[in-house]
């Protein structure tokens, strides 16, 4: 009896060591996150979707990370992502406290073979995603292209990011494999650069934009008709578009299939987010759970539909997974594939031109967080409105400054894409 006795004493105490080791785990994780700032890096410029989407999983998943950090979100534009994706492979630190949001075109670089690609997209420490994108093609109706089959027979014109982006990418992929007639024109800030510009007529329509984003901020669009949609990015269709066409249904052969299936079902992976290789395995576990949680957050959800997307998550494992059976796939499949993606960048593609207001008036500035929204009038007395970022080279009276530096009755010359949208360069005095 004295011997059960001890046993129990022994395991009641035991237990109570190891309860005690979890709570200070737990407590220097949180006094971890407590005491340094998480960094957020989105691989676009401002006024895009994964600019929003970012920022919204920034701003409600931190209540779920113990020691609830400050986040700070950085947008690091360049390559459809491949710029931000080499800094979370090359640069970013692994101590827990840097995560990125990219597009998944990006990632594909490098089972494609691309050039500058610093990563293999097996080793990230992969959070999730929040959305299993379908992406569309879609024109202005007026532009005489009604089909995709249309789109065989006539040259359309699609503005996109860049050569890398899927807006840049998937046209092309599509003119290679199953004969369609897209001129791709890049350079873009963002997709809202390039909707400006299909807005304008300089572009007759836009190469990938997500359609929980374009039937939730342009909903005008699609009820007025003002645009087709042409075709779903995607290897499975949208519950909202079962007449348009993906790629497969396109498809003449079985290597046709094949070839399609590797290439579109990255949208699968929709939204990822990801840390650096080597990320401190008990803080990365901590991310993951936070984004579990985050994925079951009404509040979030109720942002991100807001903000025109969907929550339709992708857990880590299943990324992974999706990841293995494409390293995985015939070497047949994957020679094809890298062909195809040769020959679109052996082909120089058009650059977006960016246009020029020159001695206009300053005369409003107003500054929320990071972002500078500025009003110019010009010469005839019209009125012109961007956003002033990070991004934005600002100079006063010839020397470098920030936008808060920005005051009304300053006179300034603008480089921009659009009117509504991103100031590159601001020159004021």
């Amino acid at each position: 009896m004295k011997t059960a006795k001890s046993l129990a004493f022994a395991l009641a105490c035991a237990g109570g060591v190891f309860a005690a080791a979890d709570t200070a785990s737990a407590d220097a994780i949180a006094d971890f996150y407590k005491e340094n700032r998480f960094n957020l890096v989105i691989g676009y410029s401002p006024g895009g979707g994964f600019d929003r989407g970012g920022r919204i999983v920034a701003k409600h998943i931190v209540q779920y990370i113990p020691g609830q950090p400050t986040i700070v979100t950085q947008n690091m534009p360049g390559g459809g992502s491949m710029r931000a994706l080499n800094w979370l492979y090359v640069k970013a630190p692994k101590d827990g406290t840097a995560m990125a949001h990219f597009h998944p075109a990006a990632v594909r670089e490098d089972l494609m073979g691309g050039t500058g690609v610093e990563f293999d997209a097996r080793k990230f420490y992969w959070i999730g995603s929040y959305n299993r994108d379908r992406a569309v093609t879609f024109v202005r109706s007026d532009s005489g292209i009604k089909t995709i089959q249309d789109a065989m027979k006539k040259e359309v014109v699609l503005g996109a990011t860049s050569p890398r982006s899927g807006g840049g990418v998937y046209p092309r992929v599509v003119n290679a494999i199953l004969g369609t007639k897209f001129k791709v024109i890049v350079g873009y800030g963002s997709t809202g650069e390039s909707t400006l510009a299909m807005e304008r007529g300089e572009v007759q329509g836009i190469g990938s934009w997500t359609w929980s984003q374009l039937k939730v901020r342009q909903a005008d669009w699609v009820k007025n008709k003002f645009v087709n949609v042409l075709l779903q990015l995607s290897v499975s269709k949208h519950r909202d578009l079962p007449d348009v066409p993906t790629p497969l249904d396109l498809a003449t052969s079985d290597e046709q299939r094949k070839l399609l299936h590797m290439i579109f079902v990255w949208q699968d992976m929709g939204r990822p987010l990801a840390m650096p290789p080597g990320t401190d395995p008990v803080r990365g576990k901590v991310i993951r759970a936070a984004f579990d949680k985050l994925m079951t957050d009404k509040a979030f959800e109720k942002d991100i539909i807001k903000g025109g997307l969907e929550v339709d998550p992708m857990g880590a494992a299943e990324v992974d997974d999706l990841l293995a059976k494409l390293y995985a796939l015939p070497k047949a499949t994957l020679d094809r594939g890298r062909t195809v993606y040769a020959d679109m960048r052996s082909s120089k593609l058009s650059e977006a031109t960016k246009k020029k207001l020159s001695g206009a008036k300053l005369v409003k500035v107003a500054t929320k967080g990071s972002r500078t929204k500025i009003e110019l009038k010009d010469n005839s007395g019209k009125s012109w409105k961007f956003n002033a970022t990070r991004r934005t080279k600002v100079k006063v009276g010839g020397g470098k400054a920030k936008p808060t530096a920005l005051k009304a009755g300053m006179t300034c010359d603008v480089t921009f894409f659009g009117n509504g949208g991103l100031a590159y360069n601001a020159n004021c005095k």
